[in-house]
C-alpha cells in the first residue's frame, strides 16, 4: 500500500491523490486503508506495518560486543537498505510536493523508541549518555536525508550517513 500511494503521489503530487485513488490502485477497501493509516499523510510518513519485524531482525544481527556507535551506524545502513524503494519514493514525493516539506511527522519515531530500548539493554550507559548517543545517531539521519539527492539512489544516502557518523564519531569518547 505504501509503494502504491507513493508512486501515485510521485506521478501526480500529494494534493492530487485522494485516499480513494490509493485504495483503488492498491485493490483494497477504504476500511482496510484506515485499519493501517489514520490519513493520507500517514501513508507517506508512518512506518510500514511490517517494519517492527525488520527492526527486530536488524537489532538481533548486531554482535553483543560491537560498540554502540558502530551498531547504530550498521543498523541505519541495514534499515535504509531494506527500505530503499520506499525511501526513494518518499524523497521524491517530498520534492514534488513542497507543502510536505514542513511536515513534522517522522517515519522514525517508533523506530527510535525501539532502538533506544534495545541500546539501553546493551550499552551500559546512564540515561543521559544513552539518549545523547541515540539522539546523535538520529541527528545524523535527520541531517543526511535533506542533503540526499534521490537520483544517487540509496548509496547516496549511505554516503551521507557514513560521513555524518564519521564526523560526529562519539565512539572515541563513549565506551559501551
Amino acid at each position: 500500500m505504501h509503494s502504491t500511494a507513493l508512486r501515485l503521489m510521485t506521478e501526480r503530487g500529494f494534493d492530487a491523490v485522494s485516499i480513494d485513488d490509493i485504495v483503488a490502485a492498491a485493490g483494497i477497501s477504504r476500511r482496510t486503508f484506515f485499519n493501517y493509516f489514520a490519513d493520507k499523510e500517514s501513508v507517506v510518513f508512518d512506518p510500514d506495518p511490517d517494519d517492527a519485524a525488520l527492526w527486530a531482525a536488524l537489532l538481533d544481527e548486531r554482535p553483543p560486543d560491537e560498540p554502540l556507535w558502530d551498531s547504530l551506524r550498521e543498523l541505519l545502513i541495514g534499515y535504509t537498505t531494506a527500505a530503499a524503494e520506499r525511501m526513494l519514493l518518499q524523497r521524491r514525493v517530498r520534492l514534488a510536493s513542497p507543502e510536505l516539506s514542513g511536515c513534522s511527522r517522522e517515519v522514525a519515531d517508533r523506530f527510535w523508541d525501539v532502538v533506544r530500548e534495545w541500546a539501553a539493554t546493551r550499552a551500559g550507559l546512564d540515561a543521559l549518555r544513552l539518549d545523547l548517543t541515540v539522539n546523535a545517531a538520529r541527528t545524523v539521519l535527520n541531517t543526511a536525508c535533506p542533503h540526499w539527492d534521490a537520483t544517487s539512489g540509496i548509496t547516496g544516502l549511505h554516503a551521507h550517513l557514513a560521513a555524518g557518523f564519521d564526523f560526529v564519531h562519539p565512539a572515541e569518547r563513549i565506551s559501551s
